[in-house]
């Protein structure tokens, strides 16, 4: 039993010196013990190549958006208004505006078609009368001057004729424009009348604004001219973004006293509405060469842009960029020693850390 015990004993101080011995050994001889993990892999990319492309600087300058079918609608006849369209009231093409008291103009018609019944009825006689008289000159030796009396007064109904007819075509006309149509489809934006109100001719009735098709009127000055005559395509901003929107119109005339013109977008998407505010990217100057980048390849944060260039040992490099001006899928990029050529990552840059190893894609 004794043995037993002075054994664990022996047992117990060897234990204690081998864990002490561990303890106390040098970091240094710990850390130089070898590794039994494996090396990470290289991060797998997709990459494409920056260029040299032909841009120019931006301006930014504000723009509005506005109906390309905003109309102040009149009056064609004067009367009493007995209907005008509420405000709000979305109309198609053709449909009632208002209404203008058209008793007086009925009336008119009918005494008018009256007068034309009459006028026919004389115009049927004197060329009857004057077929008959052709017919008896020819066959015996009456006067010419009598017939040529009868044929006058039967030119002359016919004159008349046309002329009653021309006057009750013009009674309907003026009968039709007593109802007020919708020139376009829109939306009834204000009214300048109300009902039982006189409305003289010319007069505004309503103010109707076509909500759908829709550009964007900016203004640039005179100088920049030159550098918009070749733009297909330009940038738009608002509270929601920026987008590529087309050029629809440069109009070539300044204005004398603010020396700039007018251009007019297309609207980029049918969220904007009537009268909002934007601002549109124009170039400043003349196109110039400039380094520009895929879009994709761009990684945005809040401390500034950067792109990772593969470098010749296949590892990632981190340059930080300034962004400029973009052309469909291309921005131009400054701030960087960038060249047309270089590699860079358009896929997988998110989890990219300066320095690492990476594998391209072979499909990139």
């Amino acid at each position: 039993m004794k043995l037993n015990t002075a054994k664990r004993l022996s047992l117990l101080a060897a234990a204690i010196a081998l864990g002490l011995t561990f303890v106390l050994r040098p970091s240094s001889e710990l850390a130089a013990q070898p590794s039994t993990g494996t090396p990470a892999a290289p991060a797998v990319v997709e990459v494409a190549a920056a260029r040299s492309s032909l841009m120019a600087p931006l301006q930014w300058v504000p723009g509005t958006v506005a109906s390309r079918h905003d109309a102040r609608v009149a009056s064609s006849e004067s009367g009493r208004v007995t209907h005008v369209a509420e405000v709000g009231t979305q109309v198609n093409r053709g449909a009632v505006l208002a209404r203008i008291d058209d008793e007086a103009l009925r009336l008119a018609l009918r005494q008018l078609e009256a007068a034309l019944q009459q006028s026919e009825s004389r115009r049927a006689f004197a060329e009857r009368q004057a077929e008959r008289m052709e017919s008896v000159t020819a066959r015996s030796s009456l006067a010419e001057a009598q017939l040529d009396q009868i044929r006058a007064e039967r030119d002359e109904r016919q004159q008349q004729s046309a002329q009653a007819r021309a006057a009750v075509a013009d009674a309907k006309r003026r009968l039709r424009e007593a109802t007020i149509r919708a020139p376009f489809a829109g939306t009834v934006v204000e009214r300048f009348v109300e009902v039982g109100e006189h409305l003289a001719i010319g007069a505004g009735v309503v103010r109707l604004v076509d909500t759908v098709d829709l550009e964007i009127s900016a203004r640039a000055p005179v100088s920049l001219g030159p550098a918009l005559q070749s733009v297909a395509t330009v940038q738009v901003r608002d509270a929601r973004g920026t987008r590529d929107a087309e050029l629809r119109t440069l109009v070539p005339v300044g204005d004398i006293q603010s020396r700039q013109l007018e251009v007019r977008i297309s609207v980029p998407d049918a969220a904007f509405l009537v009268g909002a505010a934007v601002e549109v990217a124009l170039p400043s100057s003349l196109q110039r060469e400039v380094i520009s980048v895929p879009r994709d390849a761009l990684v945005l944060r809040t401390e500034g842009s950067y792109v990772f260039r593969i470098d010749a040992e296949g590892k990632a490099e981190r340059l930080s960029v300034t962004t400029g001006r973009a052309d469909g899928d291309l921005v131009e990029v400054s701030g960087s020693a960038l060249a047309s050529g270089d590699q860079l990552v358009t896929r997988g840059a998110e989890r990219l850390q300066d320095g690492q190893s990476v594998a391209i894609n072979p499909g990139s």
